[in-house]
């Protein structure tokens, strides 16, 4: 979420996986646990949300409604000083955390083809986890499903783009995501148990492209950068329903086309 927690996933991810790798597990195996070989994975466990992936949907429509409308407010405030009405908040996205949720394993079954694989994809997801729950209790974010979009949404641009919004565009995206979200209201029907496996599973995504993306960077491999590179795309298209190239950075901002 914030700038510097890439990188400290970067770290972290790559030294876990290097403690697997000096037990024999190939360098391939990574960007297998990354998706490179189990991309029809990432739609199992993704579509497994029914009713939360559905509406997920509609959301990137709403919010880039909003981040037009908070372009033209930008654009006529030099102007006309504008105080555009304050949103109602309901607060849809936000859930009570459930203990029997366990996304590691599910992301463990979708996705690795040996045990080492699924114990890979664990310990990554583990990781990921511990720093995006630390980030979101400093920042206020945690239980919160705009918190996990917003955390996908960096990451994968990120990776895509290899160039990281600023703090400042992550704070303005994450209040766009949690505006959208009460906007729709079948995400206020899921029970808190949906809502957190939806959220950790986009978390376990996030750290599953920082660990690919950082071990191909980490060994200059040109082809698995690609590979990385195309998971990202290929998340982005299946999550947020746009075309990654439609989600950039624009002067300083996370910009939706």
């Amino acid at each position: 979420m914030k700038r510097e927690l890439f990188n400290k996933l970067a770290i972290l991810l790559f030294a876990s996986a290097m403690v697997f790798l000096s037990f024999g597990i190939a360098n391939a195996q990574i960007q297998a646990a990354g998706g490179g070989y189990y991309v029809a994975g990432y739609g199992t466990v993704y579509g497994s949300f029914g009713q939360a992936s559905a509406a997920q949907g509609r959301l990137y429509d709403k919010m880039k409604t909003q981040n037009a409308a908070a372009s033209r407010q930008t654009t006529s405030s030099s102007a006309k000083s504008v105080v555009p009405a304050p949103p109602i908040v309901r607060n849809y996205g936000v859930f009570r955390p459930d203990n029997t949720v366990d996304t590691g394993k599910a992301l463990a079954d979708a996705l690795g083809g040996t045990p080492d694989e699924k114990a890979l994809i664990r310990k990554i997801y583990a990781a990921t986890k511990t720093e995006y729950d630390k980030e979101a209790a400093v920042r206020g974010w945690k239980y919160n499903i705009s918190a996990g979009l917003t955390f996908f949404t960096v990451t994968a641009m990120t990776v895509y783009h290899v160039e990281e919004p600023t703090d400042d565009a992550t704070n303005n995206y994450f209040s766009s995501v949690n505006s959208s979200l009460d906007e729709i209201p079948e995400f206020a029907k899921l029970s808190n148990k949906e809502k957190q496996g939806y959220n950790n599973t986009l978390v376990g995504f996030g750290g599953l492209l920082v660990a690919s993306y950082t071990e191909a960077k980490q060994n200059n491999d040109a082809s698995a950068l690609a590979s990385s590179k195309k998971l990202a795309g290929m998340l982005i298209e299946m999550v947020l329903k746009t075309n990654p190239e439609n989600l950039r950075v624009e002067n300083g901002q996370i910009v939706m086309k």
